[in-house]
């Protein structure tokens, strides 16, 4: 365990170690969450409206005709009503 300070201006700094262990860089997005007594802190990992230009034009089509023909699928297995 790593113990840092809070400045006056309730800031923290994220040790080396554990940036490094999580990928962290400067610019990037962290998500926090408090469970009971601890604070959790996550990379945000990206949206995948973030990486459009990497998936084909016809994206949104192919993506509901495979959430169709997976929906089929679990209904001819019985898995869905």
């Amino acid at each position: 365990m790593t113990t840092v300070t809070v400045t006056r201006h309730a800031q923290i700094t994220i040790p080396k170690k554990i940036r490094e262990a999580l990928g962290i860089r400067e610019g990037d997005s962290v998500d926090m969450s408090l469970n009971n007594e601890k604070i959790i802190v996550r990379k945000t990992l990206p949206k995948i409206k973030e990486f459009r230009d990497f998936l084909p034009q016809d994206f949104d089509t192919v993506r509901a005709k495979m959430r169709k023909d997976s929906r089929e699928r679990l209904k001819a297995m019985g898995i869905l009503p």
